[in-house]
Parts: structure tokens; C-alpha cells; sequence
């Protein structure tokens, strides 16, 4: 298995894959809902509406006798947000039927049709949520778009800390198998010496005892393989470990390299880091409310104005003729005389959280800008480490072989050889530490770009 099928693998199965691809769905469907609130909405609206008063008989008020009705208003409205001014357009038509009932109904019947009206309502004249609306839906949707990659680069970034967390165990373990198979040899070798005194019981003793040293440690790769194989199989949504049993881990064997300068990474993580984005439109959504208040803070006001045609009668034929033309206009002003200070606080509250929330974005990019940094400066360390050890690690094996045939052939002793041993197996374990790091942090980096 190579390191990109695992990759594939999780990004296709983990549950974190999983969710990552519903959150995107869902954030783009409320996006798509957002968007089509900004178009011409067309809506029916049926009203049916019963009214009856118990009132004393003794007081004979007429308009008490008259709240005793049934009534249903229907109309069909196509409204429209007018994204440059913040207010609403509208136009529709509509008709009301009321119903009368008791002995003493002044009107049995009444129809009010209005076939054509025209209409524009504001809450808040000088602003205009639309516009802000719009810049913080956009900056969401960005930032869910970057979470999904992000998921997926951080399921790379996992897949590949167990994947060679394998492998370096893999490595122990076939290292500690060579040490076994060549403490096995060089064992049965000074057994024949010994039997005609060529090896002293000291040294017969200590192969022995190295031996059983490189099968204990055997044994404890094998753990650390088995540990290390379940967690890779459990991340992977594999029955069990015992699938990658056998199975030949596969990597670039010459690491890729990184071309990017410090500089450029950290454009490109506060380009695409998910949660940088995010707080971009929380700083939005908070100067939004900044001017909220701030417009609120003084003369409030308040628009809704509609022209059309009406007429009224009991029959429904005859209030469609003879329309009449009519203009309604609302404008409320509200000015707080006296609030104590509340539209005041509300807007400094406003603004205190603007100062929070940049503070936040504030941080948010000295913490990506550091583990930026120090992730390149790692990268460019274990890449120098890793051509190092790699070099170590064949010297370490010619020194070994030079050693181990002249202790074969009486050359020097188990002290000499034994400690070219243990070079070689502090090279080979340097080399496959620095390997492993090397290709973390670069996965590391690689969800930092969120490429």
C-alpha cells in the first residue's frame, strides 16, 4: 500500500471525511437559500379570521353588535429587496370578504378589492443590512469551502503520522531481525571455537548474552509493529489490522521538496485557513453591528408607502368597478428623548466588540504566522537531517561489515564488533526518525497552505 492509496483510502471513509462533506453541503444549500431571498419572491397568503364579542344587551352599541363577523383576506404579493438602499419594493393585489351576522348586522356583506397596489418599506433609512449581509454570507461560504480542503489535508496530515509510524517500526523491527540473524551466526561460530579453545568462556558468554538481548528486542518491534498496524487499519475503516499484514508500505523514496519561501507560505495560509476566513466574517458581522447601532443611536426612520386602486361594496363584482386611486404613507420617527444612555452603551458595547474581535484576528495571525515559520524552519532542518543520516546510515553499514568479517576472522573483538553494531542501529533509527518527521511536517505544511 502507498502513502497516497492510505491517503485516498481516508479521505473516501473516515468519519471526519464524512462530516467534513456534509458541513460543505449544508453551508453551500444555506448559501444557495441566502441567494434566492435576494430574488423576486411571488407569495400567496390566505387569511381566514373569526371574530364574535359577548357584549352586555343592555348597552346597545353599535359597534359592539358588529364585531360579530367572519372574514378572509387573500393576496398575492411580489416583492423584491432593493440591495443598493436596504428597503423592500413591492406589488401585489388583494381582496377582503367580511361577513356580518346577528339580527342587528348593520351589513350582511362587504368585499374591499384592491387589484393593483405599489409599495417600498424600510426599517432603517442610511442602512442597508443587504450590503452587509451579503460580504459576511460570502466570506462563510469561502471559509466552508477551505474547512472541507482543510479536513481533507488534516486527514492527509493523520494518515501520514500513522502511516510512517508503521514504517519506522516495520524498520525497527527488520533491524532487529538482522541483529538476531547475525547474533545467531556469529553464536554457532564461537560455539566451533570454543570447542577447540579459540573463545574464551567470557566472550562465549557475551554472544550469548547479545543473543538474547536482539531477541527481546525483536519481540518488541514486533508489539510496536502490531500497535502501530491497528492504529493505521482503525484510521482507515479497515476490519482490523490484520488486512495490512504482509502488506509492503510504499513511498517516495526521494522526499518532495518544498519550493515555497516563508513568505509566500504565510500568504497562503491566511489565504486559505479556514478558521482565519471565519473570523474575517465575524469582524464583518460585528462592524455590521456596529453601525447598526450607530444609526440607531439617533433619529430613527422608519418608511412604508404604497399606492393603488381600492373600492368597497357588498357585492364582488361591483368593488372591482369604479376604482379609486389611494395613496397610503407611513414615516415614524423615533428619537430617544430619554433612554439613559441605553442607545448610547449599545453602540460603545458595539464597538468594544468590533475592538475584541480584531483582537482575535490579531492573534489568530501571529499563531499562524508562528507555526507557519517554525514549520519551514522544520522542514528545512529535517530535510539537512534526513541527507545526514542517510549518509550515516551507509557509513554505519560499511563500518559494520569491515568489523564483522575481522571478528569472524579473528581480527579484532566482541567489544570492536559490538559497538559497530550499535552505530549502525543508532544511524538506522536516526535515519528513519528523520524520514518520518521530515514527511509529517510536510503534510503539516502542507494543511498550514491548505493547498
Amino acid at each position: 500500500m502507498s502513502l497516497e492509496q492510505a491517503i485516498r483510502q481516508a479521505q473516501d471513509s473516515t468519519i471526519l471525511a464524512f462530516q467534513s462533506k456534509y458541513e460543505l453541503s449544508y453551508n453551500i444549500q444555506r448559501f444557495d437559500e441566502f441567494m434566492a431571498l435576494r430574488k423576486p419572491q411571488l407569495m400567496l397568503r390566505v387569511a381566514p379570521n373569526y371574530q364574535k364579542i359577548i357584549s352586555d344587551p343592555t348597552r346597545d352599541y353599535v359597534y359592539l353588535r358588529n364585531f360579530n363577523n367572519l372574514s378572509a383576506a387573500a393576496s398575492v404579493n411580489l416583492t423584491q429587496k432593493m440591495l443598493n438602499l436596504g428597503g423592500e419594493a413591492y406589488v401585489g393585489t388583494q381582496a377582503v370578504w367580511t361577513e356580518y351576522f346577528g339580527s342587528k348586522a348593520t351589513y350582511a356583506r362587504q368585499y374591499v378589492a384592491t387589484p393593483i397596489l405599489f409599495g417600498y418599506r424600510q426599517n432603517l433609512l442610511g442602512y442597508n443590512p443587504y450590503r452587509w449581509e451579503k460580504i459576511v454570507e460570502d466570506q462563510r461560504v469561502q471559509a466552508a469551502r477551505l474547512q472541507h480542503q482543510y479536513d481533507l489535508n488534516n486527514i492527509a496530515e493523520e494518515v501520514a503520522k500513522r502511516f510512517f509510524k508503521l514504517v519506522f517500526a516495520q524498520g525497527q523491527y527488520d533491524m532487529y531481525q538482522r541483529n538476531l540473524q547475525a547474533a545467531d551466526t556469529l553464536y554457532a561460530i564461537a560455539c566451533e571455537k570454543a570447542s577447540i579453545a579459540m573463545v574464551t568462556l567470557a566472550e562465549l558468554r557475551s554472544l550469548e548474552l547479545q543473543r538474547m538481548n536482539a531477541a527481546n528486542a525483536l519481540e518488541m518491534a514486533r508489539t510496536s509493529v502490531e500497535d502501530a498496524r491497528i492504529k493505521l487499519a482503525s484510521y482507515l475503516q479497515l476490519a482490523n489490522g490484520d488486512e495490512l499484514a504482509g502488506v509492503e508500505l510504499q513511498f517516495a523514496q526521494q522526499p518532495p521538496t518544498v519550493s515555497l519561501t516563508p513568505a509566500e507560505a504565510i500568504d497562503l495560509a491566511m489565504a486559505n485557513n479556514p478558521a482565519y476566513r471565519l473570523q474575517v466574517a465575524t469582524v464583518t458581522e460585528s462592524r455590521q453591528q456596529a453601525q447598526k447601532a450607530y444609526k440607531e443611536k439617533g433619529v430613527n426612520v422608519a418608511l412604508d408607502i404604497n399606492v393603488g386602486m381600492q373600492q368597497v361594496d357588498n357585492k364582488i363584482l361591483h368593488a372591482y368597478r369604479d376604482q379609486r386611486l389611494y395613496a397610503l404613507g407611513g414615516i415614524t420617527l423615533s428619537v430617544p428623548l430619554m433612554d439613559h444612555g441605553a442607545a448610547k452603551s449599545r453602540y460603545a458595547a458595539a464597538q468594544a466588540w468590533v475592538s475584541r474581535e480584531e483582537s482575535a484576528l490579531d492573534e489568530m495571525e501571529r499563531r499562524l504566522k508562528e507555526d507557519v515559520m517554525a514549520t519551514m524552519n522544520d522542514i528545512r532542518t529535517y530535510w539537512q537531517l534526513l541527507e545526514r543520516t542517510s549518509e550515516a546510515m551507509v557509513m554505519a553499514d560499511e563500518v559494520f561489515v569491515l568489523n564483522a568479517d575481522n571478528y569472524a576472522n579473528g581480527l579484532c573483538d566482541i567489544n570492536t564488533y559490538t559497538l559497530a553494531q550499535n552505530r549502525r542501529d543508532d544511524a538506522y533509527t536516526q535515519y528513519l526518525s528523520a524520514l518520518e518527521k521530515y514527511w509529517i511536517t510536510y503534510y503539516h505544511l502542507m494543511t498550514l497552505t491548505n493547498e
